[in-house]
C-alpha cells in the first residue's frame, strides 16, 4: 500500500498538465489588481469622505471596526488555508481530494458565515436598543458582506492554491467597481433626498429634523449606512461573478489526473483539517482587527481628555466649524477616514507578494525542497521592501499636499490628518514588510506564534495610545506614533520567525541598506521638486511631477546599485517558471 501511495505522488510530479503562474508573474497580476483597486477605491473613499466629512467617516469607520473583527474570526483565514491545502494537494497528486476539499470548505464556511452575520445584526440591535443608532445602522447594513466574501474567499483560495491568480484579480476588480457605482451612488442620493425631506419639514426613513442647521449632521449615519449597503451589494455581485467565471474556465485538472488519486479523505476530514488551519490563521488577523475596534474605543475619549487639558490645542478645529461635543468623534474620523485610508494602500500592495509567494511554498515545503522554500521568502522580503520604503518615505515627506489634493472642501479634516499621515509613512515600511510575512507565518509557521506577535504588537499599540494622545504636545498624532512603534516590533518579530522556516540563508538586513538608500534619494527628490514647483505651478500637477521625479531616482538608484531589480522585472515578462517556485 505504502509502495502504491508513493507512485501515485510520483505520478502526481509528472502530471502538471496545469498551467502555473511563477511568483513574479502571479505578484504581478495581484500588484496590478491592487493598483486598478485602489484608484477605483480612492474615487470611492474621497468623495465619500468628502459628504461624510469627519464626524460622519467616524460612524463608517466605526462600523468596519465592529464588522472586522467578526469577519476575521469566520472568513479572513479561508484563502490562506485553502491555498495551502490546495497547493499541497495538487503537489501530491491528491486531486480527487482537491475537488472534495472545494466541496467541504463552500458547506462549513457558509453556515460558519450565516452564523456571524446573525451575530452582527443581533449586536446592531442591541446598539439601536442603547441610542447608538449612528453605529447600528451601518453595522446591520454591512453584517451580510460576511456571508458574500466567505464564499469569493472559498473560491479565491482554492484558485490561488493552483497558482492562477486571475480569479482573485479580476473578482477584487469587479468587487470594486460595483462598490464604486452602488455604494457611492447610494450615498449620494440618501443624502440629497435626506437634506430634501429634511428641507421640507418632513422625515426621512423614520429621522426627523426641524432644525435646518443640524440637518446635515441627521443625516450621516443614514449616508453612512446606505454607502455600506451598497457595499454589501457589490460584494453580492462578485461573489456571483467569480463563481460564473470560475465554473467556465475550470481548475486545469484532467480526467486522468482524478483517475490517477484513488484516495480521497471524507467530508469529516477535510472540515475538520479546513476548520483547523482556518481559524488558527483566523486569530492572528482578529487581533489585527482588534486593534482597529481599540482605536475606536481609545482614540475619541483620549482626546476628549487632551482637549480638556489644553482646549488652546483644538481651537483652529473649532474655528473651522467643528462643535465641541463633536470633536472625539470628528478626529477619530479623520485619522481613521483620511491618514489610515491612505496608510494602508501601500501594505495592501504588498500583501499580495505572500499571497502570490505561498502557493509555491507550500509546494516546495510538501516535496522537500529546502532551497527553494529559502529563496522563495528571500524573494518575497525583497520585493516586499523595494515596495514599501520608496512609497512610505515619499508619503511621509508629501503627506499634506496629498490629502489637500484628495480633499479640497476638508481643510479641517486635512488639519488634523497630515501630521498623523507622515508619521504612518515610516510606519508604512515596517508594516509592509511585516504583512506579507504573516501571510506565510500563519499558515506555513505556527499560527499561535503568529497570533502571539500580533497580539504584542496591539498591547504596545494600545498603551501607547493611552499614554500619548491625551497629552497636548502629541495629540492625535500619538495613534500614528503608536502604529509606528507597533508596526517596527511586528516586523521584527515576523521576519525573525519567518528565518526560522527560511533558514540561514534568509539574511532580510543585507538585503534591505540599498533599498534604504534608493529610498532615501526618492523622498529627498521628491520633496525638492514639490518646494521648487508649488510657487509656480497648480497643486495637482505639482505633485504629480514631484511623485515622479522622486520615482524615477528611485529606481535609476536601485537599479545602478544591484542586480535584483533587473532580475525580476525579467522573471516578470518570463514564461518559464522559475526553478526557485
Amino acid at each position: 500500500m505504502k509502495d502504491k501511495k508513493q507512485k501515485v505522488i510520483k505520478q502526481g510530479f509528472r502530471k502538471q498538465s496545469f498551467r502555473k503562474q511563477s511568483f513574479l508573474r502571479g505578484s504581478a497580476i495581484l500588484v496590478g489588481m491592487v493598483i486598478i483597486t485602489k484608484a477605483l477605491g480612492l474615487v470611492y473613499k474621497v468623495p465619500l469622505a468628502n459628504i461624510l466629512g469627519g464626524t460622519g467617516m467616524g460612524y463608517f469607520s466605526a462600523a468596519y471596526s465592529l464588522y472586522t473583527p467578526v469577519f476575521s474570526l469566520a472568513a479572513a483565514g479561508i484563502p490562506s488555508a485553502m491555498s495551502r491545502l490546495a497547493a499541497e494537494n495538487h503537489a501530491l497528486g491528491r486531486y480527487k481530494n482537491l475537488r472534495e476539499q472545494r466541496r467541504a470548505a463552500f458547506l462549513i464556511f457558509s453556515l460558519l458565515s450565516i452564523f456571524a452575520c446573525g451575530l452582527l445584526i443581533a449586536g446592531a440591535a442591541l446598539l439601536a436598543g442603547a441610542g447608538k443608532s449612528g453605529i447600528a445602522l451601518p453595522l446591520a447594513a454591512i453584517a451580510p458582506s460576511v456571508v458574500f466574501c466567505s464564499i469569493i474567499n472559498v473560491e479565491r483560495g482554492y484558485c490561488e492554491g493552483l497558482r492562477n491568480m486571475l480569479p482573485t484579480a479580476l473578482s477584487e476588480i469587479a468587487e470594486t467597481v460595483f462598490k464604486l457605482i452602488f455604494g457611492l451612488g447610494l450615498a449620494v442620493k440618501t443624502s440629497q433626498a435626506a437634506m430634501a425631506a429634511f428641507s421640507a419639514g418632513r422625515t426621512f426613513l423614520g429621522v426627523s429634523c426641524p432644525d435646518p442647521s443640524l440637518a446635515a449632521e441627521r443625516s450621516l449615519p443614514l449616508v453612512a449606512a446606505a454607502a455600506i449597503a451598497g457595499s454589501s451589494l457589490a460584494s453580492a455581485l462578485a461573489g456571483i461573478f467569480i463563481i460564473i467565471g470560475t465554473r467556465l474556465s475550470g481548475d486545469g485538472l484532467t480526467p486522468e489526473q482524478l483517475k490517477s488519486d484513488p484516495v480521497t479523505d471524507g467530508m469529516g476530514a477535510q472540515m475538520k483539517r479546513l476548520l483547523k488551519l482556518s481559524l488558527a490563521v483566523s486569530a492572528s488577523g482578529f487581533i489585527v482587527t482588534l486593534t482597529g475596534m481599540l482605536d475606536m474605543l481609545t482614540i475619541s475619549p483620549c482626546i476628549r481628555l487632551c482637549y480638556r487639558r489644553s482646549p488652546e490645542t483644538f481651537r483652529r478645529f473649532l474655528d473651522l466649524g467643528v462643535s465641541e461635543s463633536q470633536l472625539p468623534a470628528f478626529m477619530y474620523g479623520s485619522y481613521e477616514g483620511m491618514a489610515m485610508l491612505i496608510f494602508g494602500l501601500v501594505p495592501t500592495l504588498t500583501a499580495m507578494f505572500g499571497k502570490s509567494m505561498l502557493p509555491a511554498l507550500a509546494d516546495a515545503k510538501a516535496r522537500g525542497r529546502q532551497s527553494a522554500l529559502s529563496s522563495g521568502i528571500r524573494d518575497m522580503l525583497a520585493v516586499s521592501g523595494m515596495i514599501a520604503v520608496p512609497l512610505g518615505l515619499g508619503m511621509a515627506v508629501l503627506a499634506k499636499p496629498t490629502l489637500e489634493l484628495l480633499f479640497p472642501s476638508r481643510t479641517a479634516e486635512t488639519a488634523a490628518a497630515a501630521p498623523p499621515l507622515a508619521i504612518l509613512g515610516i510606519a508604512v515600511i515596517f508594516y509592509g514588510i511585516a504583512l506579507p510575512c504573516f501571510t506565510v507565518l500563519q499558515t506555513m509557521g505556527s499560527p499561535l506564534r503568529s497570533a502571539g506577535i500580533m497580539a504584542a504588537g496591539a498591547a504596545v499599540k494600545t498603551a501607547l495610545d493611552l499614554l500619548l494622545i491625551p497629552q497636548p504636545a502629541i495629540g492625535l498624532s500619538g495613534a500614528a506614533i503608536a502604529e509606528l512603534i507597533s508596526s517596527a516590533l511586528i516586523c521584527a518579530l515576523a521576519v525573525r520567525e519567518l528565518r526560522l522556516i527560511g533558514g540561514t540563508a534568509v539574511s532580510p538586513l543585507k538585503s534591505a541598506v540599498r533599498p534604504l538608500y534608493a529610498g532615501l534619494v526618492c523622498a529627498a527628490s521628491a520633496r525638492l521638486c514639490y518646494d521648487t514647483l508649488a510657487p509656480h505651478l497648480p497643486p495637482t500637477f505639482t505633485l504629480l511631477s514631484a511623485a515622479a521625479s522622486g520615482g524615477i531616482m528611485y529606481f535609476i538608484s536601485l537599479y545602478l546599485l544591484c542586480e535584483t531589480p533587473k532580475k525580476y522585472i525579467r522573471g516578470i515578462f518570463s514564461k518559464k517558471i522559475e526553478k526557485s517556485t
